[in-house]
């Protein structure tokens, strides 16, 4: 009877002593096919966005930019995400409304089938910041 109720005993401990830990806890997070490719102006990079909300940094794999600066037009052509050095000072120096194209946007899906993407604009500076405040 002793060894029995010590058994049941040292199970109840072992038992409350494991819910209590979280850190074995597993969180599963769906990946699925790119459902946008969004401009993220803080890293100056295009990032995809799967059906889930999940930001997939690598789903891009080339695009081309295209924007006006003070009548002077400025062309790029990326490989992977993110902006050149070059591309991203002339961006920050931006005052005035201006404008980002971007064209010929080449995405990977999960599958590692590359597919061509839809060609949009992204509007910077002061039309940028007219726009959040309406």
């Amino acid at each position: 009877m002793k060894k029995l109720f010590s058994i049941f005993l040292l199970t109840l401990t072992f038992c409350a002593s494991a819910q209590e830990d979280n850190r074995g806890t597993i969180k599963v997070q769906k990946k699925g096919n790119v459902y946008a490719v969004m401009f993220d102006n803080v890293n100056n990079r295009l990032i995809g966005k799967d059906n889930y909300g999940n930001i997939l940094d690598s789903a891009v794999v080339s695009y081309n930019v295209m924007l006006t600066i003070q009548g002077i037009a400025y062309e790029e052509k990326v490989l992977g995400t993110t902006l050149s050095n070059t591309m991203q000072n002339r961006i920050k120096r931006v005052d005035g409304r201006t404008t980002l194209f971007f064209t010929d946007i080449k995405v990977k899906e999960k599958n590692g089938k590359v597919i061509d993407w839809p060609k949009f604009s992204v509007k910077l500076g002061a039309s940028f910041e007219t726009e959040e405040q309406n």
